[in-house]
């Protein structure tokens, strides 16, 4: 299977369970322990519990601006390993068919367990120094704090 595809659906897959807060659909997808990079920290999640405040966070972000469509679209992925790819992607946040912000581009790892593949890997550029990573961060991360304009 091409690389590429493998990834965005996974990245599909997050995204909807993430808009419609779906926890123990985005939760499977997620292998642990999972390794989060920002630009200020590397973070590591090593339980599913640990995982559901940010993952609650970025759901009431979403749903608070009205987002309509959380896009996350795979711009290029390479198998590195059998079982292991890494990509990379632009997030879109759209509401009712207008962008919110800018694109931002994320990274992620993919490896292969059991025959599914999951999220291993993350790399977002945030200031983040910690988990779970708040409300605020994403805000600041999205571009969508008070007193923010919103671009295209």
């Amino acid at each position: 299977m091409n690389p590429l595809t493998l990834y965005q659906d996974a990245l599909n897959t997050v995204s909807q369970a993430v808009l419609l807060a779906e926890f123990d659909g985005y939760a499977a997808m997620i292998d642990l322990p999972y390794l989060i990079h920002t630009e200020v920290a590397r973070l590591l999640v090593t339980s599913r519990a640990d995982l559901r405040p940010t993952f609650d966070a970025l759901h009431e972000t979403l749903r608070a601006k009205g987002v309509t469509h959380y896009e996350r679209v795979a711009r290029g992925a390479d198998f590195v390993d059998r079982d292991r790819i890494e990509g990379w992607h632009h997030t879109h946040l759209i509401r009712h068919g207008e962008h919110l912000t800018y694109p931002h581009v994320s990274g992620h790892i993919l490896v292969r367990r059991d025959g599914v593949w999951r999220f291993s890997e993350a790399q977002y550029a945030i200031k983040a120094d910690r988990w779970p990573i708040t409300r605020e961060v994403l805000e600041e991360q999205f571009g969508l704090s008070v007193g923010k304009v919103s671009a295209p």
